[in-house]
């Protein structure tokens, strides 16, 4: 009988040790699954703390490795216990991997039956109430030594569907995790924000209307992946509670309808299937409505607007298999491609609607599916096009090719014959010229959406308003460009300015500058002080990493100077790569040399060196590319070089910093001549008044 109670005993040591997670100080990541974590869902929308606790014998297990509740409105409750195995106090983080859950509150048991608040959150709470402003929801949670913590958190998700998966991780782990995760969803946004410009000048320059259609399903479904993976509450719309609430319903309908228009043009449903065409229509008619729907204020109209547009979506799927296989059928070679991408989308999505409902577990597929399926199907339609120009240039080719033969063959043919061909060269010749005209038009519009990242003189004159810039491409769009930018750290504001120079000029340099505007926008989010080295290795790191291809680090990367002050300490900091920094006092100039090294992959093995000064009145900086030091003068033959431009800053000076830089301009301007410009030119002038 002894034995039988000892072994009763053990084994109720082990059901209480195995729904407690132990933690060691070594321990980097463990996952909350099992019996370890226990829920209750409140029986009311609202519930309160003290009414929870009288139910706490009532938590049951989850039982699995994620929490999946389909769309719950209620209140649900959670409750783990941890063991703290080591002698010191630890700090864990509580991680929900959904960032879109509405709201969060965490409370830590003292006692029996006393908890206390430690934390709050959520997608519907301030975002700064985030922790270190990252779009995940983390809790930093405090673990006694040597003793068993228990913790409470409810969870409202405000209809929407209601999953995650919880674990404990150091702050270093997340970190590291955070950094791979950003340059992971840089490159897949990176693509289809490129896929979309690229789409939209197709439909410009052939003047397809399919095309735009496309262009808006690409657009509104990466808006949708951004709010979904929590960059829309980060980035776009904080704190704006109600488009966050509602921003996922609506930008899912819009993609579904996009996608299902676009699948009807392409297929041309209306020649190989007519009898669709109500359903089509029918289906259209419910999203449009669904988007209205979601619009309207209340958590019902919420809930219904998430069904109906994952029922929508699912029903979608089923629909368009039998317009594929009757588009199959046909033998269109060019189709294939599209179907090939759709069937890989539709198979991602159909798993993430059914994770949504709650009908299959949460896993790699389910939980990624739209990035994976729609990632795969923009790529898969990228070579379709770019096969499309293949085959235009090779026809290209052979018109010109034809033409060398007729003019050989003059001799030997016909003068009629010889008429003939002669005007079907020249309507070639000026289609060919007519297309050249409108790439033309193509690259001009995308010297307006280079021009649309660059800051506006309304934003950097609201900013900083003493500061002035001159920009002077070499072609249409550039490699050089301006960046301007106010972050808060701490209790300081610091006025961030930089000029660069990218590798290359043209359409590669433009591209190159784009990424590393990018590169400066995410690494200044990151910043713990304003330190413009810190800001330069963040650069650096992240463009090494971007452009890793196929295990060999392409060699391009910028030229840079970054400076930032403080007006109310009146600090200058400043860091430059292979650039460096003016400083303007009355009737001289103080030079701050730059690390000899760009930004991005180098054969130097120098850390960026940072430059600390205090300033005063009447002083200026000033920030320029080597692009005007570098160009010939018409009248002498050589180059400006660094002596030149120093008189002609000192020699036009105005009181005006404004008049200042147009008078240098304009000297530039004089000095060139008619000479050829030979790179980009950029320079910024800033009073430090």
């Amino acid at each position: 009988m002894k034995n039988y109670f000892v072994v009763f005993i053990l084994s109720f040591v082990h059901l209480l040790s195995s729904a407690q997670v132990s933690i060691t100080e070594h321990d980097d990541f463990l996952k909350l699954e099992g019996n370890q974590l226990k829920y209750f869902i409140a029986p009311n929308n609202q519930s309160s703390l003290q009414a929870v606790k009288s139910h706490l014998s009532s938590f049951k297990p989850i039982n699995s490795r994620m929490v999946n509740l389909g769309f719950e409105t209620k209140d649900v409750w959670f409750y783990f216990e941890t063991k703290n195995l080591s002698k010191s106090l630890l700090i864990r983080m509580l991680k929900l991997s959904n960032p879109i859950i509405d709201e969060v509150d965490v409370y830590k048991r003292i006692g029996n039956s006393t908890f206390i608040p430690v934390a709050h959150g959520g997608d519907q709470r301030p975002f700064a109430w985030r922790y270190n402003g990252n779009r995940e929801l983390i809790f930093p949670l405090r673990l006694d030594p040597h003793s068993t913590n228990g913790f409470l958190f409810r969870v409202n998700n405000g209809g929407e569907q209601f999953y995650f998966q919880s674990s404990l991780e150091k702050g270093s782990y997340i970190q590291v995790k955070h950094g791979n995760k950003q340059v992971f969803y840089g490159l897949l946004f990176g693509v289809m924000i490129f896929i979309i410009i690229l789409n939209l000048a197709i439909g410009i320059l052939f003047r397809q209307r399919i095309a735009y259609i496309y262009t808006l399903y690409g657009a509104s479904f990466t808006l949708l992946q951004m709010s979904l993976l929590g960059f829309g509450t980060t980035w776009l719309w904080t704190d704006q509670y109600f488009i966050s609430n509602r921003a996922n319903p609506i930008l899912a309908s819009l993609g579904v309808l996009f996608f299902l228009n676009f699948t009807y043009r392409y297929l041309e449903l209306h020649i190989n299937t007519p009898k669709i065409k109500p359903i089509v229509r029918t289906i259209q008619l419910v999203l449009l409505l669904n988007v209205f729907l979601s619009l309207i204020p209340g958590t019902a109209f919420m809930n219904i607007s998430a069904i109906t547009v994952n029922a929508m979506t699912l029903i979608l799927n089923l629909f368009i298999i039998y317009p594929l296989i009757i588009t199959l059928k046909t033998g269109s070679r060019t189709a294939k491609s599209y179907l090939v991408a759709f069937s890989i989308l539709q198979i991602s999505v159909f798993a993430f609607v059914l994770r949504n409902f709650g009908v299959i577990p949460n896993s790699f597929l389910a939980d990624n599916g739209l990035q994976i399926g729609f990632a795969v199907e923009m790529i898969i339609l990228t070579f379709g096009i770019l096969q499309r120009f293949k085959i235009m240039n090779d026809a290209s080719i052979s018109v010109l090719a034809e033409a060398n033969e007729l003019k050989e063959n003059l001799n030997i043919q016909l003068e009629a014959e010889v008429e003939l061909r002669t005007k079907e060269v020249i309507q070639q010749r000026n289609e060919l010229e007519h297309k050249n005209e409108e790439i033309t038009s193509s690259i001009l519009y995308a010297k307006r959406i280079q021009n649309a990242l660059l800051p506006s003189s309304s934003y950097y004159s609201t900013l900083i308003p003493h500061l002035n810039v001159f920009y002077y491409p070499k072609d249409i769009v550039a490699g050089d460009f301006y960046w301007v930018k106010r972050i808060r750290i701490g209790e300081d504001i610091w006025k961030f300015v930089a000029v660069a120079d990218c590798t290359g000029h043209g359409v590669p340099g433009a591209m190159m500058s784009v990424l590393c505007m990018n590169a400066l926008n995410e690494s200044s989010r990151l910043l713990e002080d304003a330190d413009p080295a810190d800001l330069l290795t963040r650069v650096s790191s992240y463009l090494r990493n971007y452009l890793l291809t196929d295990g060999m680090e392409l060699s391009d990367g910028m030229d840079i100077s970054v400076a930032c002050y403080n007006s109310e300490k009146q600090i200058l900091r400043f860091c430059g790569a292979n650039n460096p920094l003016w400083i303007l006092n009355e009737g001289e100039i103080q030079v701050i040399p730059p690390t000899k090294r760009p930004v991005g992959k180098s054969e130097s093995s120098l850390a960026f060196e940072l430059h600390e000064m205090s300033y005063r009145e009447n002083q200026r900086i000033l920030l320029f590319s080597d692009g005007c030091i570098d160009q010939f003068g018409e009248k002498s033959g050589k180059k400006l070089k660094t002596p030149g431009l120093k008189k002609l800053v000192l020699e036009e000076y105005d009181p005006n910093p404004q008049n200042h830089l147009q008078n240098i301009e304009q000297g530039l301007m004089k000095w060139m001549g008619k000479e050829e410009q030979l790179d980009d030119i950029c320079m910024m002038l800033i009073d430090l008044n």
